[in-house]
C-alpha cells in the first residue's frame, strides 16, 4: 500500500479517536447508572463499530475523493451518535449530551446516503459515457468511414454467419451488387475529392432506402452489396431502380452524369458469401455488357 493511501485511511481513525476521547471525557462528568444492562450495551456497541469498519472498506469502492470524504464525515457523525447511545447506558446524561444521538445518527446517515448517491450517479454517468465510447469505437471498426456502410472487413468476418441466421428465418433473401459506371474516368476527370463526394452521397442514398432489417456493405472502391432479408426479387428490383434514379438526379448537383450497373440475385441456402458475391458480380456485369445504367435480375 502506498504511503499516501495509508495516510488517507488512517486520518479518519485519528479523528475517531480524538472525538471518542472528548465525548467520553464529557460523559464521565455525569453519574453512572446503577443497574447497567450489559445486553443493551453489547447490541449498541455492535452498531457503533459498523461505521468504523465501513470507513476502511468503503475506501476501496470510492474513486472520487470528495465523495469519500463526504462519506467519512457522515460515518464519523453517525459513529458519534451511536457511541453516545452506548454511553447513555452507562451514564445518566443531561442537557445537550443526552440529545446528541437523536441529532447525529440521522444526520450521519443522511450525509452517508448522499455520498453513496453521488458516487453511483457519477459511476452511472461514467459507465454510459464508456458504453457510448466503446460503441463508437466498435462502429468505426466495422463501418466504412466515407460512406457509413459496413466495411469489407466486417463483411468477410460476419456475412457467412449472417446469411446462415437469415436463411433459417426467411425463405427469400434478395442480394443486390452495385457498381458505379465509369468511376475511374470520373475520378480522373473531376478529381478524387469529387469522387469521394460521390461515394459519400451514394452511401447516404443507400442508407435512406434500406430498412432496419437490411444490410449494406461497401465491398470495394466503387462496389456495394446490399442484403434484403424476406424480400422477393421483384421488390428488390423496385428498390434499386429508385436508388438508381435518385443517384442520377442528385449527382447532377455536382455537375456529374452518374449511373449505376446493378445485379440482383436470390441467396441459395447453405451458399457461402464468396460464392454469393461471385454470382452477384457476374449478374452485375451483364448490366455492364448490355450498356450500363441498368439492373439485371437473375432468377437462378
Amino acid at each position: 500500500m502506498k504511503k499516501s493511501d495509508s495516510l488517507e485511511i488512517n486520518t479518519p481513525y485519528l479523528f475517531l479517536i480524538v472525538f471518542t476521547l472528548i465525548l467520553v471525557y464529557f460523559d464521565m462528568s455525569f453519574p453512572k447508572i446503577k443497574n447497567i444492562k450489559f445486553t443493551d450495551i453489547f447490541s449498541e456497541t455492535l452498531i457503533c463499530i459498523q461505521p468504523v469498519l465501513w470507513i476502511y472498506f468503503e475506501k476501496i469502492g470510492f474513486k472520487n475523493k470528495l465523495h469519500y470524504y463526504l462519506m467519512v464525515t457522515g460515518l464519523i457523525i453517525f459513529y458519534l451518535g451511536t457511541l453516545q447511545d452506548v454511553l447513555d447506558e452507562v451514564y445518566s446524561l443531561e442537557g445537550i449530551l443526552s440529545e446528541i444521538e437523536n441529532i447525529f445518527v440521522p444526520a450521519g446517515l443522511m450525509i452517508t446516503s448522499l455520498s453513496i448517491i453521488l458516487r453511483f450517479t457519477k459511476e452511472k454517468r461514467t459507465n454510459i459515457s464508456l458504453l457510448q465510447t466503446n460503441k463508437m469505437i466498435y462502429d468505426n471498426s466495422i463501418k466504412d468511414s466515407l460512406t457509413g456502410l459496413y466495411n469489407r472487413h466486417y463483411l468477410e468476418g460476419s456475412l457467412n454467419n449472417l446469411l446462415g441466421q437469415l436463411s433459417e428465418v426467411y425463405s427469400e433473401i434478395a442480394v443486390a451488387f452495385i457498381d458505379i459506371d465509369n468511376f475511374k474516368t470520373i475520378n480522373d476527370t473531376h478529381g478524387h475529392i469529387n469522387g469521394d463526394i460521390i461515394l459519400k452521397n451514394l452511401g447516404e442514398k443507400i442508407k435512406s432506402c434500406i430498412r432496419e432489417s437490411d444490410y449494406a456493405f461497401r465491398y470495394g472502391g466503387d462496389e456495394f452489396l446490399i442484403i434484403y432479408p424476406n424480400t422477393k426479387l421483384e421488390v428488390a428490383l423496385e428498390i434499386v431502380e429508385r436508388l438508381k434514379q435518385d443517384i442520377s438526379i442528385s449527382s447532377k448537383n455536382f455537375g456529374i452524369e452518374l449511373s449505376l450497373s446493378i445485379g440482383i440475385i436470390k441467396h441459395k441456402k447453405f451458399e457461402n458469401y464468396k460464392r454469393l458475391i461471385d454470382r452477384a458480380d457476374k449478374v452485375m456485369y451483364e448490366s455492364k455488357k448490355n450498356g450500363k445504367n441498368q439492373v439485371t435480375v437473375s432468377v437462378c
